[in-house]
């Protein structure tokens, strides 16, 4: 087929409205409506001040060790006025809340989410409304959680908890409805789970609506067909309607699903294997056939990362992707063939003096500048624009004692790129074993304008 039209707005494949825009603000949990559930007013205030700190975009940066691990569990009972959590005491990762000596949780002064109201275990997952200020959190304590965080900009940050529900097992992914309305969930009790938001605090009940035969990784809601996508350790690839338990279509994958991204029409999922046979594959869902799977696989490979995928995310303009791994690495990829000349890779979150490569956990798109959010097991995260190939801002380290860095192991923008939240705690990535038992946080940042709008390249200044 042809490429020339992808990511434009005149062809189908690449035609906007996507999943995660900016619509009405209809959500009736937390939303600024008159006929808001939660009520709540969602008060955000234009970006203003911060630091500017420019580097080369291929430069390597960030501090980690890869042989120290972190991570832990907030054994706290408390979340917004309800009870929370007893239940959860008893979770194979927990543990006790430690501050030892040398620990800067917030080296970066951001707006810190309660600790009575975090998970106990470590952060899996989280993601904004696509439509309010709410934010919903997953956990390897079972537990999914919402935020109506209010304020950003020039108006000081505040969150109240909201609700939550519970999985039988540690929760992997959630992604939420397109108007807002609720989430969807997958974990390792295999299950996938829709959570409608209600008026009542406290825990709430989520529906399940599919199953796999290993833990679900990932998933997305498609507004565009109306369907739920799935991706699972069970090498499956599954859509779900909502109004049936079983799948309408399911797709074998080559491995395990690590990784997946939408923005309709495009799909992108890592899967897992060795350095050979690590795949990548990028769907065309526009060419859906009678149950709704995806007939065009546009590309197979193990490019552009020579080590295990970890986080992926579509660019908004639908032209490519950009993939993290394990190697501290990151691709940038464009779809069409005419375009490939502009790939490239860059290190991050790794330090040679120290001879640390952490990996890069997330990765996320600012939704108006279209520049892009690193963070990774070093601690730090970092702003970057693609285009100039420069690092717009970049962080201090997240310690956990004796100058070891906490990674983060989730983060992203709101709907209208004024904030940036972000998870801290352990990434597995040394075993429950070496877990330090950190506490574990959950962040948010005023990201102004200054630190997230494109920048004339260096080189383009200096022709001028």
């Amino acid at each position: 087929m042809s490429f020339g039209g992808f990511g434009s707005n005149n062809s189908t494949f690449g035609s906007s409205g996507g999943f995660g825009s900016n619509t009405a603000n209809s959500s009736p949990f937390g939303s600024n409506t008159g006929g808001s559930l939660f009520g709540g007013n969602n008060n955000t205030g234009s970006s203003f001040g911060g630091n500017n700190n420019t580097n080369t975009f291929g430069s390597t940066g960030g501090f980690g060790n890869t042989n120290s691990s972190f991570g832990g569990n907030n054994n706290t009972g408390s979340f917004g006025s309800s009870t929370f959590g007893a239940a959860n005491n008893n979770s194979s990762f927990g543990g006790s809340n430690l501050n030892p000596a040398g620990a800067n949780f917030n080296p970066n002064n951001d707006f810190e989410i309660p600790a009575q109201d975090c998970p106990q275990d470590a952060i899996s997952c989280l993601e904004w409304s696509p439509t309010s200020n709410l934010l919903v959190v997953g956990s390897w304590d079972n537990s999914v959680r919402c935020f109506q965080v209010n304020g950003g900009g020039m108006q000081s940050i505040s969150t109240q908890a909201k609700a939550y529900i519970q999985h039988q097992k540690p929760v992997l992914d959630v992604s939420f409805k397109s108007d807002g309305s609720g989430v969807f969930t997958g974990g390792c009790d295999n299950t996938v789970k829709w959570w409608q938001f209600n008026s009542n605090q406290g825990l709430q009940q989520g529906q399940d609506i599919g199953r796999h035969d290993a833990p679900v990784k990932c998933v997305h809601w498609i507004q565009e067909s109306n369907i739920l996508a799935t991706a699972g350790w069970d090498r499956q690839l599954r859509f779900w309607d909502m109004r049936s338990p079983n799948p309408v279509a399911s797709f074998q994958l080559p491995e395990r699903a690590y990784c997946m991204d939408v923005k309709h029409p495009v799909m992108v999922i890592g899967t897992g294997g060795s350095d050979l046979d690590r795949n990548l594959l990028l769907y065309d869902l526009s060419r859906l056939g009678p149950n709704m799977t995806p007939t065009t696989v546009l590309s197979q490979s193990n490019a552009p990362l020579k080590k295990q995928y970890r986080c992926v995310s579509i660019f908004p303009d639908k032209s490519g992707y950009a993939i993290g791994s394990i190697e501290g690495r990151v691709a940038i990829w464009y779809i069409d063939p005419s375009q490939q000349s502009k790939n490239f890779a860059f290190k991050c979150h790794r330090d040679k003096d120290l001879k640390s490569i952490c990996s890069v956990n997330a990765i996320s798109f600012h939704p108006k500048f279209h520049t892009l959010s690193t963070a990774g097991g070093d601690g730090k995260w970092n702003f970057w624009d693609k285009d100039s190939k420069q690092r717009l801002k970049a962080t201090n380290a997240i310690l956990c004692g004796q100058n070891r860095p906490l990674p983060i192991t989730c983060s992203g923008f709101n709907n209208t790129g004024e904030l940036f939240a972000y998870g801290v705690s352990y990434d597995w990535s040394m075993g429950a074993e070496n877990n330090p038992k950190c506490k574990n946080y959950v962040l948010i940042h005023n990201a102004t304008e200054s630190e997230t709008k494109p920048r004339r390249s260096l080189n383009s200044s200096r022709r001028r």
